[in-house]
């Protein structure tokens, strides 16, 4: 978080964001969410539900824009959600009381003593030591690991709160300062793979989750691990873990200088040995990782085990300095996630979800062959990403997945596995929270972040949704 600078855009927008050239972009933004809400007032929505729907909508404008810094536009949202509406501040504020807002701190803490110990560094030379002789070598080999995390550490909050300071320290040993073309793609597609190719497995990140477990409850369907990695892994994890690395040489081309491949090879400090600090601090984060892989025992969150091992690296174990520590924290980030986590509480409170449920009840698949009514139920999982975010959107889909197979070319499974399609496309950062952490940890910025979760969704559209078109075929689920 404290590690990059922040983007030239957010720069020149905090500058000049009002000045007479640039008003008629508030005008526009402004005059979209009316007219938006005009029709949805049309459309019967009243109360709370059109007041954030035209809220959330214009300040996903800004965010996609840039047209306004990103914590400015944190903290409207969250003014306008508690003047405008009357959902409260338990509802408004209530990012301040996650697990995940506490990981980006804790995740800034370990980031920093990471890279004040040394640990950082010597893990990054060893996977310099394997993937980084080359650009492409480098984002394969995170992609894969991000991935192969997810087999075993079942939060994305975690995985990305382990990978990002490493990542980090990695950049930094081939390299790839702040303000490289490398480094951005590093980030991006390890943290986007983070979230997206654990779609995939199913206990791996929230939304599989919650769709298993409405899937057992309203529909009395219980997954196996293996069948469902079976009929998602070779679409979702593999082709779309290829679309990401390609996608991120394209859009952030970069390669590495003669510098950085000689320090690869130094060879001056292999042999040190490690330092007391790096004992206490390999020990914090076994601690840790120990704590969440047993959170179904003992019920603590991510966010709070974070926290706890944030508070022990900065006063027993002595590993951060508390003032240098507050002299190099940057609160922008933390507003971010803080806005991002109110958004979707807003957006489940309002009752969005509830509103669009009628309309979603008369799609009509029976009429449909196979290909047509799998790309329509996809396109519907999609579109639910935007209005409720991955988190919420299978909590929506599971229980109209009755009604949509009803009559429909393709077996009930089937439909109920399209909603991952949707959950693995991530065209907004907004639509995934993890992905918002990722991007506070790593200073990346919003608009680097949208323009690289756009091209990969464009490109899954003509990649992955044909691939697990025919793998499905293959497997008869269509």
């Amino acid at each position: 978080m404290s590690q990059a600078s922040p983007p030239p855009a957010a720069s020149i927008a905090s500058v000049d964001a009002f000045a007479p050239g640039r008003r008629w972009r508030h005008g526009v933004l402004i005059g979209i969410s009316g007219a938006l809400g005009i029709a949805l007032y049309g459309a019967g929505l009243r109360g709370d539900t059109l007041a954030v729907a035209v809220i959330v909508t214009l300040c996903l404008g800004y965010w996609a824009t840039g047209w306004l810094p990103d914590f400015l536009v944190s903290l409207l949202l969250m003014f306008l959600l508690a003047a405008g509406t009357s959902l409260g501040p338990d509802v408004v504020f209530s990012g301040f009381t996650s697990g995940a807002f506490w990981l980006v701190f804790s995740g800034a803490v370990i980031g920093m003593a990471l890279s004040v110990t040394g640990l950082g560094e010597r893990v990054a030379r060893q996977l310099a030591a394997h993937c980084g002789h080359a650009y492409g070598l480098a984002l394969a080999g995170f992609v894969a690991i991000a991935f192969v995390l997810s087999l075993v550490m079942p939060s994305t909050l975690g995985r990305i709160a382990i990978l990002v300071p490493i990542v980090l320290s990695f950049c930094e040993r081939v390299g790839f300062v702040a303000g490289r073309p490398g480094r951005t793609g590093l980030l991006l597609a390890t943290a986007l793979a983070s979230c997206e190719l654990s779609t995939a497995i199913l206990p791996a990140n929230l939304p599989n989750l919650v769709m298993a477990g409405s899937a057992e409850t309203v529909l009395g369907i219980r997954l196996g691990y293996a069948e469902y990695a079976v009929a998602l892994v070779p679409a979702l994890a593999i082709v779309r873990g290829v679309l990401l690395v390609i996608v991120a040489m394209w859009m952030f081309p970069d390669r590495l200088s003669a510098s950085g491949l000689a320090a690869i090879h130094e060879r001056s400090d292999t042999a040190r040995e490690i330092s007391a600090a790096e004992r206490r601090l390999l020990g914090a984060l076994t601690l840790m990782l120990g704590l969440w892989f047993t959170e179904p025992w003992h019920h603590i969150s991510a966010g709070w085990v974070g926290l706890g091992v944030a508070l022990l690296c900065l006063g027993p174990l002595r590993l951060v300095n508390p003032e240098a520590f507050l002299k190099q924290v940057k609160l922008a980030p933390l507003w971010f996630v803080a806005a991002i986590i109110g958004l979707t509480a807003a957006v489940d409170h309002a009752g969005l979800a509830d509103a669009l449920r009628p309309v979603l009840a008369r799609l009509d698949l029976a009429q449909m062959s196979a290909i047509p009514a799998y790309l329509v139920l996809v396109a519907l999982s999609i579109a639910l990403m935007f209005a409720v975010t991955s988190n919420a959107a299978p909590a929506l889909f599971t229980p109209l997945v009755p009604a949509l197979a009803q009559g429909a070319p393709l077996g009930i499974k089937a439909v109920l596995f399209t909603q991952a399609i949707g959950i693995s496309t991530i065209v907004l950062p907004y639509q995934a929270p993890p992905l918002i952490l990722a991007m506070a940890l790593a200073g990346v910025g919003l608009r680097d972040a949208t323009r690289y979760c756009a091209a990969t969704a464009l490109l899954s559209l003509v990649t992955v949704l044909p691939a697990n078109a025919l793998w499905w075929h293959v497997m008869r689920l269509m």
